[in-house]
């Protein structure tokens, strides 16, 4: 098996071992009620979250792009009705919203990236954030990464939620970032 395949394979298991302790309501409290510190265990960091871009947190001086899904880039426009509509700020809002609700703890994933960030499927409250963010139509699911979030995202295409509203019109992201910004990075 390759590398790669290896490391996706770990990812995988990792994010369906986080879902399962989330949904079942047992573990997952007992590990977030830890109060590590990062420098204690570098895989797994807490603390008040801001938000840097729409899929973009930090936490202290770490930086975490949301694992398995990828919300509007700041200087892409969605169209509803025809008109445009700012879908970058209403994906960021709801980033805000989902962060500021307390605590928000990461489980780091991978390699830091060229810009020192590292993704992470994060929660806060007891709500997954990377779920809610496909949920609510603000982010896509992210294939090139994992399929954990595509069927919260058919829940999201069938109730028009975000930019999957009917009177909406978008491009996808990874898209978007293909023509519109030097290297592709988020």
């Amino acid at each position: 098996m390759s590398t790669f395949a290896s490391n996706r394979s770990m990812s995988r298991a990792i994010l369906l071992l986080i879902s399962i302790l989330s949904w079942s309501g047992l573990a997952v409290p007992s590990l977030l009620a830890q109060d590590e510190a990062p420098s204690e265990n570098p895989d797994v960091i807490s603390g008040s979250a801001s938000v840097v871009d729409a899929d973009i947190i930090r936490i202290g001086t770490q930086r975490v792009i949301l694992w398995g899904l990828d919300a509007p880039e700041r200087r892409q426009f969605c169209y509803r009705n025809g008109e445009q509509w700012g879908c970058y700020d209403a994906a960021f809002r709801t980033l805000e919203l989902l962060s500021g609700r307390g605590e928000v703890t990461c489980f780091l994933l991978g390699e830091a990236d060229p810009f020192g960030r590292r993704h992470g499927v994060c929660e806060s409250g007891g709500t997954n954030i990377n779920e809610e963010m496909v949920r609510t139509g603000m982010a896509l699911a992210f294939s090139e990464q994992t399929d954990e979030y595509e069927a919260i995202q058919i829940e999201a295409i069938s109730e028009g939620a975000g930019v999957w509203a009917l009177d909406v019109e978008f491009q996808p992201p990874w898209d978007f970032r293909r023509t519109n910004t030097p290297g592709g990075y988020r």
